[in-house]
Protein backbone atom coordinates (compact mmCIF):
# COMPACT_ATOMS: atom_id res chain seq x y z
CA UNK A 1 0.00 0.00 0.00
CA UNK A 2 1.36 3.27 -1.00
CA UNK A 3 1.90 6.14 1.85
CA UNK A 4 -1.03 8.80 2.05
CA UNK A 5 1.93 11.85 1.79
CA UNK A 6 3.32 9.80 -1.72
CA UNK A 7 -0.75 10.01 -3.18
CA UNK A 8 -1.68 13.41 -1.79
CA UNK A 9 1.88 15.17 -2.78
CA UNK A 10 1.68 14.75 -6.85
CA UNK A 11 -1.93 16.26 -6.57
CA UNK A 12 -1.18 18.81 -4.54
CA UNK A 13 1.46 19.64 -7.19
CA UNK A 14 -0.37 19.69 -9.49
CA UNK A 15 -3.45 21.96 -8.70
CA UNK A 16 -0.35 24.45 -7.25
CA UNK A 17 0.67 24.33 -11.02
CA UNK A 18 -2.96 24.92 -12.21
CA UNK A 19 -2.76 28.39 -10.29
CA UNK A 20 0.47 28.90 -10.57
CA UNK A 21 -0.52 28.80 -14.58
CA UNK A 22 -3.50 30.65 -14.92
CA UNK A 23 -4.19 33.00 -11.89
CA UNK A 24 -0.75 33.49 -9.77
CA UNK A 25 1.02 35.51 -12.37
CA UNK A 26 -2.42 38.30 -12.38
CA UNK A 27 -2.34 37.90 -8.49
CA UNK A 28 1.41 38.46 -8.55
CA UNK A 29 1.10 41.93 -10.72
CA UNK A 30 -2.11 42.80 -9.03
CA UNK A 31 -0.68 42.99 -5.63
CA UNK A 32 3.13 44.55 -6.86
CA UNK A 33 0.90 47.05 -8.36
CA UNK A 34 -1.16 47.84 -5.14
CA UNK A 35 2.09 47.76 -2.93
CA UNK A 36 3.80 49.97 -5.71
CA UNK A 37 0.77 52.80 -5.83
CA UNK A 38 0.48 52.17 -1.89
CA UNK A 39 3.74 53.50 -1.58
CA UNK A 40 3.66 56.18 -4.08
CA UNK A 41 0.41 57.71 -1.79
CA UNK A 42 2.32 57.59 1.58
CA UNK A 43 5.66 59.43 0.45
CA UNK A 44 3.08 61.93 -1.27
CA UNK A 45 1.53 62.44 1.93
CA UNK A 46 4.40 62.82 3.66
CA UNK A 47 5.48 65.79 0.98
CA UNK A 48 2.56 67.63 1.36
CA UNK A 49 2.56 67.49 5.64
CA UNK A 50 6.66 68.61 5.32
CA UNK A 51 5.24 71.57 3.16
CA UNK A 52 3.18 72.45 5.33
CA UNK A 53 5.10 72.59 8.80
CA UNK A 54 6.29 76.18 10.12
CA UNK A 55 9.75 75.71 9.40
CA UNK A 56 9.68 74.97 6.04
CA UNK A 57 7.22 77.49 5.03
CA UNK A 58 9.05 80.16 6.62
CA UNK A 59 12.65 79.53 5.48
CA UNK A 60 12.81 77.64 2.10
CA UNK A 61 12.46 80.38 -0.19
CA UNK A 62 9.77 80.53 -3.31
CA UNK A 63 12.24 79.50 -5.89
CA UNK A 64 13.84 76.50 -3.90
CA UNK A 65 11.91 73.35 -4.82
CA UNK A 66 10.97 71.08 -2.56
CA UNK A 67 11.53 67.40 -4.27
CA UNK A 68 10.91 64.75 -1.92
CA UNK A 69 10.43 64.25 1.90
CA UNK A 70 11.26 60.72 3.74
CA UNK A 71 10.05 59.65 7.70
CA UNK A 72 13.34 58.74 9.06
CA UNK A 73 12.61 58.13 12.63
CA UNK A 74 12.45 61.09 15.04
CA UNK A 75 13.15 63.26 11.86
CA UNK A 76 11.75 64.10 8.60
CA UNK A 77 14.57 63.73 5.95
CA UNK A 78 13.89 66.78 2.92
CA UNK A 79 15.66 66.24 -0.81
CA UNK A 80 15.57 70.28 -2.22
CA UNK A 81 16.98 71.50 -5.85
CA UNK A 82 18.35 75.04 -5.65
CA UNK A 83 18.96 76.47 -8.17
CA UNK A 84 22.56 77.91 -7.89
CA UNK A 85 23.66 75.09 -5.39
CA UNK A 86 21.44 71.85 -7.15
CA UNK A 87 20.47 69.11 -5.14
CA UNK A 88 20.49 69.45 -1.44
CA UNK A 89 19.65 67.21 2.13
CA UNK A 90 18.11 68.75 5.16
CA UNK A 91 16.50 67.04 7.89
CA UNK A 92 12.93 69.03 9.82
CA UNK A 93 11.15 68.29 13.45
CA UNK A 94 8.34 66.63 13.11
CA UNK A 95 6.70 69.55 14.85
CA UNK A 96 8.05 72.22 12.49
CA UNK A 97 9.57 74.04 14.65
CA UNK A 98 13.93 73.67 13.41
CA UNK A 99 15.34 73.05 10.03
CA UNK A 100 18.28 71.09 10.67
CA UNK A 101 21.48 71.49 8.05
CA UNK A 102 24.48 69.16 8.35
CA UNK A 103 25.34 65.23 8.35
CA UNK A 104 23.78 62.17 10.52
CA UNK A 105 25.92 60.14 11.83
CA UNK A 106 25.37 56.27 12.63
CA UNK A 107 26.84 53.97 15.77
CA UNK A 108 28.59 52.77 12.86
CA UNK A 109 30.20 55.93 11.95
CA UNK A 110 28.62 55.53 8.81
CA UNK A 111 27.90 59.58 7.41
CA UNK A 112 24.33 58.67 6.12
CA UNK A 113 23.63 62.18 4.73
CA UNK A 114 26.66 61.86 2.13
CA UNK A 115 25.45 57.90 1.41
CA UNK A 116 22.24 59.49 0.67
CA UNK A 117 23.36 62.32 -1.29
CA UNK A 118 25.52 59.92 -3.29
CA UNK A 119 22.63 58.23 -4.35
CA UNK A 120 20.47 61.39 -4.91
CA UNK A 121 23.23 62.76 -7.53
CA UNK A 122 23.99 59.73 -8.87
CA UNK A 123 24.63 60.30 -12.76
CA UNK A 124 23.50 58.02 -15.22
CA UNK A 125 26.39 57.37 -17.16
CA UNK A 126 24.92 55.54 -20.08
CA UNK A 127 23.03 58.47 -21.25
CA UNK A 128 25.93 60.93 -20.96
CA UNK A 129 27.28 61.55 -24.44
CA UNK A 130 30.67 61.04 -24.17
CA UNK A 131 31.32 61.03 -28.01
CA UNK A 132 31.49 64.63 -27.38
CA UNK A 133 34.33 64.39 -25.27
CA UNK A 134 37.79 64.92 -25.39
CA UNK A 135 39.10 60.98 -24.81
CA UNK A 136 42.53 60.97 -23.41
CA UNK A 137 44.09 57.39 -22.83
CA UNK A 138 46.45 56.79 -20.32
CA UNK A 139 47.78 53.17 -19.95
CA UNK A 140 45.36 50.40 -21.15
CA UNK A 141 42.75 53.11 -20.48
CA UNK A 142 40.51 50.34 -18.46
CA UNK A 143 39.14 52.71 -15.90
CA UNK A 144 36.54 55.41 -17.35
CA UNK A 145 36.65 58.83 -15.53
CA UNK A 146 34.25 61.63 -16.54
CA UNK A 147 36.12 64.76 -15.60
CA UNK A 148 33.85 68.58 -16.07
CA UNK A 149 37.42 70.90 -16.55
CA UNK A 150 37.38 75.03 -16.75
CA UNK A 151 41.15 75.67 -18.27
CA UNK A 152 41.46 78.82 -16.05
CA UNK A 153 40.43 76.92 -12.60
CA UNK A 154 43.56 76.32 -10.37
CA UNK A 155 41.99 72.94 -8.73
CA UNK A 156 41.90 71.87 -12.18
CA UNK A 157 44.96 72.90 -13.12
CA UNK A 158 46.05 70.83 -10.16
CA UNK A 159 43.62 68.13 -10.94
CA UNK A 160 45.25 67.65 -14.64
CA UNK A 161 48.34 68.02 -13.55
CA UNK A 162 48.09 65.38 -11.08
CA UNK A 163 46.11 62.58 -13.40
CA UNK A 164 49.13 62.93 -15.76
CA UNK A 165 51.40 60.99 -13.40
CA UNK A 166 48.43 58.14 -13.25
CA UNK A 167 47.80 55.20 -15.27
CA UNK A 168 45.18 52.71 -16.50
CA UNK A 169 42.06 55.14 -17.04
CA UNK A 170 40.32 56.75 -20.04
CA UNK A 171 39.64 60.47 -19.54
CA UNK A 172 36.58 61.93 -21.36
CA UNK A 173 36.93 65.74 -20.53
CA UNK A 174 33.89 68.32 -21.04
CA UNK A 175 34.53 72.11 -20.93
CA UNK A 176 32.58 74.35 -18.49
CA UNK A 177 33.88 78.14 -18.28
CA UNK A 178 32.84 78.96 -15.31
CA UNK A 179 31.91 82.93 -15.31
CA UNK A 180 34.28 84.36 -12.81
CA UNK A 181 37.11 83.22 -15.19
CA UNK A 182 36.50 85.43 -18.17
CA UNK A 183 38.96 84.16 -20.94
CA UNK A 184 38.30 80.44 -20.16
CA UNK A 185 35.39 80.14 -22.68
CA UNK A 186 37.64 81.42 -25.28
CA UNK A 187 40.63 79.29 -24.64
CA UNK A 188 37.96 75.75 -24.43
CA UNK A 189 36.73 76.83 -27.97
CA UNK A 190 40.81 77.32 -29.47
CA UNK A 191 41.14 73.85 -28.01
CA UNK A 192 38.08 72.31 -29.34
CA UNK A 193 39.15 74.06 -32.32
CA UNK A 194 42.72 72.30 -32.83
CA UNK A 195 43.58 69.04 -34.01
CA UNK A 196 46.26 68.36 -30.73
CA UNK A 197 43.55 68.42 -27.82
CA UNK A 198 46.38 67.16 -25.37
CA UNK A 199 48.94 69.77 -26.32
CA UNK A 200 46.96 72.66 -26.57
CA UNK A 201 45.16 71.66 -22.82
CA UNK A 202 48.33 72.07 -21.31
CA UNK A 203 49.08 74.99 -22.83
CA UNK A 204 46.17 76.56 -21.23
CA UNK A 205 46.92 74.80 -18.03
CA UNK A 206 50.02 76.73 -18.30
CA UNK A 207 48.77 79.94 -18.89
CA UNK A 208 50.39 80.23 -22.66
CA UNK A 209 49.44 81.02 -26.07
CA UNK A 210 47.07 78.74 -27.20
CA UNK A 211 48.44 78.44 -31.49
CA UNK A 212 44.77 78.08 -32.95
CA UNK A 213 41.69 80.41 -33.45
CA UNK A 214 38.75 79.77 -33.06
CA UNK A 215 36.09 78.85 -35.10
CA UNK A 216 32.00 78.11 -35.21
CA UNK A 217 32.50 74.13 -34.82
CA UNK A 218 34.47 74.90 -31.29
CA UNK A 219 31.97 77.41 -30.50
CA UNK A 220 29.12 75.21 -30.74
CA UNK A 221 30.98 72.12 -29.29
CA UNK A 222 31.52 74.06 -26.57
CA UNK A 223 27.70 74.94 -25.76
CA UNK A 224 27.30 70.83 -25.68
CA UNK A 225 29.33 70.33 -23.23
CA UNK A 226 28.04 73.33 -21.43
CA UNK A 227 24.84 72.21 -22.00
CA UNK A 228 25.36 68.57 -20.69
CA UNK A 229 26.79 69.97 -17.73
CA UNK A 230 23.99 72.28 -16.67
CA UNK A 231 21.56 68.96 -17.51
CA UNK A 232 23.41 66.98 -14.97
CA UNK A 233 23.62 70.24 -12.15
CA UNK A 234 27.47 71.33 -12.40
CA UNK A 235 28.39 74.19 -11.06
CA UNK A 236 31.91 73.57 -9.66
CA UNK A 237 34.67 72.37 -11.34
CA UNK A 238 36.62 70.26 -11.36
CA UNK A 239 34.33 67.36 -11.08
CA UNK A 240 34.83 64.50 -11.32
CA UNK A 241 32.46 60.90 -12.46
CA UNK A 242 33.11 57.36 -11.99
CA UNK A 243 32.15 54.83 -14.44
CA UNK A 244 29.21 54.00 -11.56
CA UNK A 245 27.61 57.38 -11.47
CA UNK A 246 28.88 58.61 -8.34
CA UNK A 247 30.43 62.47 -8.36
CA UNK A 248 34.06 63.47 -6.88
CA UNK A 249 33.52 67.47 -6.66
CA UNK A 250 36.42 68.97 -6.06
CA UNK A 251 40.32 67.73 -6.53
CA UNK A 252 40.20 64.68 -3.90
CA UNK A 253 42.99 62.68 -4.53
CA UNK A 254 42.54 60.25 -2.41
CA UNK A 255 39.00 59.68 -3.50
CA UNK A 256 40.47 59.82 -6.93
CA UNK A 257 43.14 57.62 -6.20
CA UNK A 258 41.33 54.85 -4.78
CA UNK A 259 38.68 54.96 -7.38
CA UNK A 260 41.77 54.49 -10.20
CA UNK A 261 43.34 51.80 -8.07
CA UNK A 262 40.85 49.79 -7.66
Amino acid sequence: MKKLSSVLMPIGQRKWQKVKGKGFGFCLSFLLFTFAFTGVLYAADILGEVKALPVVKSVIPPQVELLEARDIGSLYEIVIKDPERGKQIYYVTKDGAYLIAGGIINKDKVNLTQVRHDEITRVDVSKLPLKDAIVIKRGNGAKKLIMFDDVDCPFCKRAYDWLKGQTNYTLYLFFFPLDMHPHSAEKSVKILCGKNYESAIEKAEADQEIDTQKCEAGEKMLARHKAIGVGIGVDSTPLFITDTGTRIVGLQVLALESYLKN
